[in-house]
């Protein structure tokens, strides 16, 4: 897949709110692409992200998904940081989805550092918020970096996604970020599982919906599936929300 003519063809289709006619993806351009995040979150933000470059570790990653493109096994905290956090404009817009939706049920798949785990807990700090990672290594770096600055309603679980899926105990999730593994083949796999974990509407957040060709099959077929009344592309995040209530649509909108 090249990622520059994806881009191109992105561009070209996306748009912003003019011409959006389902009152739920307007409200979405509309309203929560616009909040704002305050200058006291901001501050918070800058010192979590000090700390971990500031952090001389390297950890021995157990990569359970399809791995880096760019990291070997050994991995310093702060190229972690660098390619595979949810930050800058997508990790505000975890903080403006749970901000605006207010979810009370929040899944992650794919806590790396936290970065993207602090941002939902920041839009909504009453939220149970069950975080997952593969890896033990960066499950504890996390813990220590990122850890301090979340409270107790976040659960850090250190569990293969499969493993999870098995085990836990099928609660109604209100927002689903699936990220990490990055192969299309698992994602379907995932989200078949996931149906049992939502309801109608719930928001499925999926990272990376580009990073492969066979990611971007997978969301070329989510979004095609008739379950999904909602999609959005937002090039890199994919949305999904069931909404049966309403006509099925498709958006590519500007972030």
């Amino acid at each position: 897949m090249n990622i520059v003519i994806e881009y191109i063809k992105y561009r070209w289709n996306a748009k912003k709110r003019h011409g959006i006619h389902s009152p739920f993806v307007y409200e979405f351009s509309d309203v929560c692409l616009s909040l704002n995040m305050p200058d006291r979150i901001k501050t918070k933000r800058a010192k979590i992200l000090s700390n971990i470059k500031k952090s001389g570790e390297t950890l021995t990653i157990t990569d359970l998904g399809a791995g880096s493109v760019k990291m070997s096994r050994k991995r310093s905290v702060k190229d972690i940081l660098k390619y595979s956090s949810s930050k800058g404009k997508w990790g505000e817009l975890l903080y403006r989805l749970c901000l605006h939706y207010q979810p009370k049920n929040i899944l992650e798949f794919g806590t790396s550092l936290g970065i993207g785990t602090w941002h939902m807990h920041e839009g909504n700090p009453d939220a149970k918020l069950i975080s997952i990672e593969g890896c033990p290594e960066t499950n504890g770096a996390m813990k220590r970096l990122t850890g301090p600055f979340l409270n107790s309603n976040v659960e850090l679980t250190c569990s293969s996604f499969d493993t999870y899926l098995e085990l836990a105990t099928p609660i109604k999730f209100d927002l689903i970020f699936v990220d990490g593994h990055h192969d299309g083949h698992a994602l379907l796999r995932y989200m078949e599982k996931l149906a049992l974990f939502s309801h109608e509407e719930t928001i499925f957040v999926l990272d990376d919906i580009r990073w492969s060709s066979s990611m971007h099959k997978a969301w070329s077929q989510l979004k095609n599936e008739t379950d999904f009344h909602v999609s959005i592309d937002l090039f890199r995040l994919g949305i999904l929300v069931k909404r049966p209530s309403q006509e099925k649509e498709h958006f590519t909108l500007r972030l």
